[in-house]
């Protein structure tokens, strides 16, 4: 009796990659940036912080202080669904970020100096400490960047590239603080030029140039240069890695589409076909590469697990059975069952769908391009379907043969159904059965009544001519 005001009590969880999410994760990246760059920059310089300067860093650990009550409640492990909030699901998140976001949170030189009393300035060891708590943030960026990645989708390589740069810059700029501090060890009072000065023997030490204008005098500048010119070899070798994969990678889909067609001029040289035919074959993969079709894109979806798979298909085709009038109406199931029948194809300029006469056996739902449905003598363009309608329902649910030739314009996409699949799939659902047989002798008494009043005009009009 009791459990009903528990539920009314219990939080919702949202999944993470949604709107509000996204843009609580871009705010927090800027504060993470501006804690890295800013607070190491601030202990070694000894600037005064102003009013404005304050203000944004009380609006930081504000933001900071919010992000482990986003992370508490609206942990990642939420997926897609909305879930009742649990203690055992803030365990995960306790046990791993919740230290690095408390420790980058609390106010330490605040309490130092309000609480306890003590002066900072006169600590310049406790200065640093304080001063540089907030950066230990930046290991909550890789997190960042995956759910943002997954919500903008940007290139791969693009991405690569970018965040390589982010890293170089923020560790050039942490070297470059780290060199003016041994500096002001021995020098009272240092400002923006030392540090532009700090900055360059820093990037010219990762970029392992040297050019020696910048050289330590003392026994820990010395020993700091050599780690710094350490990790400056393994940066060096990880850009010139990194530069070389993204930019094959960038180039990875074009190369793939020149060994295709190299493979496809490589049949057809070896075969004695009109150069019509050639032509038209080379134009097929050429549309068929470019749009992504082919052997590539089942290879992709069959990695995928099987329920993974069927919402792929049914949000990518639902829609266009939903379109044709007779299913109308229909189950949802029935629909989904249709779904895994389609078939895609890929018509090119004058390819003949079918012909008048021919036999039914395909109902045609045009996703791209334009098809012309011609007349008697197969020249008169009598009507167009264009991307989202469809033609030839007919052939399946009537036994009648193709009441006119299409044909198509250009390059056209369809997805096809065939009758056999449709009355399979009719035969688990009686009660929609039962419905389409009845528009089935509804269509057939129309078209009986049709052809018969035809036919008494033809007589009537014999009759006059005699």
């Amino acid at each position: 009796m009791k459990a009903a005001p528990l539920e009314k009590r219990s939080l919702s969880l949202i999944y993470t990659e949604n709107k509000t999410r996204i843009l609580w994760d871009i705010i927090i990246f800027f504060c993470i940036l501006f804690a890295a760059v800013e607070s190491p920059l601030r202990v070694v310089l000894f600037y005064e912080k102003g009013l404005a300067l304050s203000g944004i860093y009380v609006l930081v650990d504000l933001l900071f202080l919010g992000d482990i009550f986003v992370n508490l409640f609206f942990p990642e492990s939420a997926r897609t669904e909305r879930r009742t909030f649990r203690k055992e699901m803030i365990l995960p998140y306790l046990k791993s970020w919740f230290a690095f976001d408390f420790i980058a949170a609390f106010p330490f030189e605040l309490v130092a100096q309000k609480a306890i009393g003590i002066e900072l300035t006169f600590h310049p060891y406790l200065f640093l400490l304080f001063g540089i708590t907030r950066i230990v943030k930046v290991v909550r960026i890789p997190g960042i960047i995956r759910r943002l990645n997954l919500a903008f989708q940007p290139s791969p390589g693009i991405l690569r590239l970018g965040l390589l740069g982010f890293w170089i810059t923020i560790v050039a700029h942490w070297f470059a603080v780290g060199w003016l501090y041994m500096d002001q060890l021995e020098r009272m009072k240092t400002g923006w030029n030392e540090y532009i000065k700090a900055l360059y023997w820093s990037v010219m030490t990762l970029a392992t140039v040297g050019y020696g204008d910048v050289l330590p005098t003392t026994t820990e500048q010395r020993i700091y240069s050599i780690l710094v010119m350490m990790i400056g070899a393994a940066v060096y070798a990880t850009i010139i890695g990194n530069v070389a994969s993204i930019l094959g990678n960038l180039d990875l889909e074009r190369s793939a589409r020149i060994k295709r067609m190299s493979q496809v001029d490589s049949f057809l040289k070896g075969r004695n076909l009109s150069s019509d035919l050639r032509m038209k074959i080379r134009e097929f993969y050429l549309y068929s590469i470019e749009k992504g079709f082919g052997q590539n894109e089942k290879e992709l979806l069959s990695d995928l697990p099987i329920p993974l798979q069927r919402e792929v298909k049914i949000q990518l085709h639902r829609e266009l059975l939903e379109m044709v009038p007779f299913l109308k109406g229909a189950e949802p199931s029935f629909i989904t069952t249709l779904v895994f029948s389609l078939k895609h194809q890929i018509f090119l300029p004058g390819d003949i769908i079918f012909r008048k006469g021919d036999i039914g056996h395909n109902l045609y739902i045009l996703s791209e391009g334009t098809v012309e449905i011609l007349g008697e003598n197969d020249r008169d363009v009598i009507a167009r379907a264009e991307g989202g309608q469809f033609f030839g329902e007919l052939a399946l649910i009537t036994e009648e043969r193709r009441s006119a030739t299409v044909r198509s314009v250009g390059i056209s996409q369809a997805y096809t159904l065939s009758k056999g699949d449709f009355l399979n799939a009719l035969n688990d659902y009686p009660v929609f059965r039962e419905a389409i047989l009845t528009r089935v002798r509804n269509l057939k008494a129309k078209t009986h009544t049709r052809k018969k009043r035809t036919a008494n005009v033809k007589v009537s009009k014999r009759e006059k001519k005699n």
